[in-house]
């Protein structure tokens, strides 16, 4: 069974919570950017200095051979048509690229594992730039040895919490390429706001979110995390049962069996299984196929791929969410 990109369950989820509590101190050196978070005069100039959650980079001209080590990296250079050499391949994708990577890369290109750096394989690409917003916690871990080898931009904040919107803008800047990204940005905010005027009933409604992986089940709850803010941008919100549960890491919460009914407290919820027979095993659990959710066929199934662009939506694949969220989405509004 693949492993769930960018998971939040078993030990990706441990490993996660002791990068996220190693790096996310008030003293980081992302909570020190300003208004020019980068510290550059004007925009697409090089030699340029960008500030991220794991230190700061030096970028001395515009890059010509990038590597992408992050799902979201490779979804969003690809949109800014980056010269991408090296890309981390997942392993649930018949071509080895994430969902919503477009164009995307052939098959010479996403070669590198996605769960642990591979410096070897890494250095022989000769980069001239690394991506790791959304990289596996591994390679945050191998920051120091990955910039030695080209210069590093990791998340901006804290992993799988920044929005997409500044991950865009940050990835966008280390490209040189600063106006596509803000036209990025605009394109995936006029189709949200699109998607919201077409669809009032949204407004005030509430979802819950989550993936299912080796028989635990965690929750997305952070009101400010990349999920939170595409659902909000709808006139979605969590619910304030969910909220209140104990946030352990990348913005989830587990979920008990006993507590399976909170569920009900959303008027929609969207869960990632994996597995053969993995739907049908998710709904025999003791108070799940009594939800409200369940009776209503608000409870709506998502594969990994689905559920991994879920977790850290950008404007790369707004247009993709839209699509395959479109009809839970419009039942909720009628």
């Amino acid at each position: 069974m693949p492993r769930p990109l960018a998971a939040f369950a078993a030990g990706v989820l441990a490993t996660a919570a002791l990068v996220l509590t190693g790096c996310s101190d008030s003293g980081s050196a992302a909570s020190r950017t300003t208004a020019d978070p980068g510290g550059l005069a004007r925009q697409g100039a090089f030699p340029l200095t960008l500030t991220h959650g794991q230190g700061e980079v030096t970028i001395p001209r515009k890059p010509e051979r990038v590597v992408v080590l992050g799902f979201a990296d490779a979804q969003i250079a690809a949109a800014l048509g980056a010269p991408v050499v090296g890309a981390a391949r997942n392993s649930s994708s018949s071509d080895g690229n994430w969902l919503g990577v477009s164009p995307g890369y052939p098959p010479k290109v996403v070669t590198l594992d996605a769960l642990n750096p591979n410096l070897e394989k890494i250095l022989a690409l000769r980069p001239d730039l690394i991506l790791m917003t959304t990289a596996q916690p591994a390679f945050g871990e191998a920051y120091e040895k990955l910039s030695a080898v080209a210069p590093v931009v990791s998340y901006k904040n804290k992993l799988l919490q920044d929005s997409g919107d500044d991950l865009t803008r940050l990835i966008g800047r280390a490209l040189g390429e600063d106006a596509k990204a803000e036209r990025l940005i605009a394109k995936s905010r006029a189709r949200l706001a699109e998607f919201a005027a077409a669809h009032p009933g949204l407004k005030g409604k509430t979802y819950a979110f989550g993936q299912e992986y080796a028989g635990s089940v965690h929750t997305v709850v952070a009101t400010d995390g990349p999920t939170a803010r595409f659902f909000a941008a709808l006139g979605v919100r969590l619910p304030d049962e969910l909220t209140g549960l104990r946030i352990e890491a990348a913005g989830t919460a587990e979920l008990p069996a006993e507590r399976m009914d909170l569920l009900d407290s959303a008027d929609m919820a969207f869960f990632g299984v994996y597995g053969e027979d993995a739907e049908a095993d998710f709904l025999k659990r003791p108070l799940v196929s009594g939800l409200g959710l369940s009776d209503r066929g608000d409870l709506h199934f998502l594969d990994i791929n689905e559920s991994g662009m879920l977790l850290g939506p950008n404007p790369a694949v707004t247009d993709l969410l839209l699509a395959r969220l479109g009809p839970a989405l419009k039942k909720a509004a009628a």
